[in-house]
């Protein structure tokens, strides 16, 4: 047997970026380019000691040119260095000096977007092209802003532009497949993928991606198999484990002690659970690693042995495997999975029951999660969109936000309307048993979600236009959790029609119920 206290080796930090329900798939980098037109010019300055000439005939503008060199070299320096406050200072102070300098402008756009102030990069890219509109990149990263900004068929133009300009280049493939993928076009995003492997068999972002498209489209013998891909992400999580064999799925597991790995967000842990009875019924012994906000709820998993936090020393196991590889390494495919979705597999922690007094005449106790992680990208509901749902007569709202969100309640006077249950929820064993207390959950896109389904409570989630993987395209069920219905941006950013059909759907359960009293 091994112990993880003699397998673990530290490996260098790494920034926090994992591909995970919390977090979009792999995003192709906008390049840092050298600043060729800021550089000063061939005779410009002294070949002998390199030092500035004196200011006399003309002389002037070497300096000029000169000062403006250094400021990008100090703003690309910045930039680098991570310092993007200080490199987006650097660089407009440079193009100030000369507007001239299409690279300068690029590397402006690259810093800006990453400070997610996406309407100046776009107008510094626009700059850029203007000057040079025959750089492919140009186009290729104004593609990517007009992507993250939602504006989807413009961004389709930008990049098919800088394929007009280069196709060779396998990011600007690359790039055109993720605006597909963002417009829950599949078919075609794989199309892109693929021809970007085309250019480079061992591009792993497309590679992921291409996996994950195969999972939206149902496709799960193929996405599984490149879900593995997620190993050689530059951000991978999963350390290695060499004193001990990884299972294949396929070797006899009786009499053997299993240790399924934690990685990824809260969601994915809570979603890829389901799996672990399976691994059970083939193992003496399962020890399940999680973080250790999870570990109340995942001690209720049927079959598991022991919990362990992740980052704690491990008890002696035989084999181990990451907990999301199991359905690949067991060959987990529609049908499988519908098979095994059926029941619930999570409960509130034994002595954990909650007790709720909802006003009198309420025949419907609701949860209520409308805000989550702004990153990668917002998938947040604004609370005063459900104003019409919340002043419902005969429903109590109870939130479960536990962030600074929960202000929000507050911002708006809704105290009469929506109890805080903040306070009450210190890990997802005190939320489990919030919830099941509830009638209905009524969440965005977030690990909420995933723990009222598997908990079997009835939950609506409302999704953004840009659809996670795991919740299919054009679907209002799910095939992982039987009680969940989705409600659809039918418009990127634009939560109308979800909401108003959520709402109609509300009345509709709303009145049954006070007819059934």
């Amino acid at each position: 047997m091994a112990k993880a206290a003699t397998t673990r080796k530290k490996r260098p930090a790494k920034k926090a970026s994992k591909p995970s329900a919390d977090n979009m798939a792999a995003k192709q980098d906008d390049p840092v380019i050298p600043a060729k037109d800021a550089a000063p010019k061939t005779g410009d300055v002294a070949t002998s000691d390199q030092s500035m000439p004196s200011v006399k005939n003309g002389d002037a503008a070497v300096q000029r040119r000169q000062v403006i060199s250094d400021l990008f070299q100090r703003g690309l320096a910045a930039h680098q260095a991570g310092q993007i406050d200080d490199a987006i200072r650097l660089y407009s102070t440079a193009l100030r000096q000369n507007p001239d300098q299409p690279d300068v402008w690029n590397n402006l756009g690259v810093a800006l977007r990453r400070s997610k102030k996406f309407d100046a990069a776009l107008i510094a890219y626009r700059r850029a092209a203007d000057l040079r509109p025959g750089n492919a990149g140009l186009w290729s990263n104004m593609g990517n802003c007009l992507r993250e900004m939602m504006r989807f068929d413009e961004a389709l133009v930008a990049h098919k532009k800088a394929l007009e300009l280069d196709d060779t280049v396998k990011s600007h493939t690359f790039n055109t497949g993720l605006v597909y993928r963002d417009m829950n076009r599949f078919e075609e995003a794989l199309e892109y993928f693929e021809r970007a492997l085309a250019i480079d068999p061992d591009y792993v972002d497309a590679n992921w991606d291409k996996s994950l498209a195969h999972l939206a489209l149902g496709n799960y013998a193929e996405g599984w198999a490149g879900y593995e891909t997620r190993r050689k992400l530059a951000d991978n999580p999963i350390r290695p484990l060499e004193t001990a064999p990884e299972w294949d799925g396929k070797s006899d597991l009786r009499g053997k002690r299993i240790l399924l790995r934690a990685e990824q967000g809260f969601g994915d842990m809570i979603q890829f659970a389901r799996f672990v009875p399976l691994v059970a019924q083939k193992a003496a012994h399962v020890i399940l690693e999680c973080r250790k906000e999870l570990i109340p709820i995942m001690k209720t998993v049927p079959g598991v042995g022991t919990v362990v936090e992740k980052g704690r020393a491990l008890p002696e196991f035989d084999v181990h495997v990451p907990l999301l590889s199991l359905p690949h390494v067991m060959g987990i495919g529609a049908k499988e999975l519908q098979k095994i979705s059926t029941d619930s597999y999570l409960s509130p922690p034994q002595g954990k029951r909650a007790r709720l007094a909802p006003p009198p005449g309420t025949v419907l106790k609701v949860g209520l999660i409308w805000a989550g992680k702004l990153n990668p990208r917002d998938r947040s509901c604004p609370l005063e969109s459900l104003l019409p749902i919340l002043s419902a007569k005969g429903a109590a709202f109870y939130s479960f936000q536990i962030d600074e969100r929960r202000a929000d309640i507050d911002k708006l006077g809704l105290h009469a309307f929506v109890t805080d249950l903040g306070d009450h929820i210190h890990d997802f064993g005190d939320s489990a048993a919030l919830m099941q207390a509830m009638d209905l959950v009524i969440t965005i896109d977030s690990s909420p979600a995933h723990l009222a389904g598997a908990l079997g409570v009835p939950v609506w989630m409302l999704q953004l236009y840009t659809t996670d993987w795991r919740w299919m395209v054009h679907r209002a069920d799910s095939p992982w959790y039987p009680t969940l219905r989705i409600y659809r941006q039918d418009k990127p950013g634009d939560w109308s029609s979800a909401i108003q059909k959520l709402g109609s759907d509300f009345s509709t359960l709303l009145q049954a119920r006070m007819n059934a009293q």
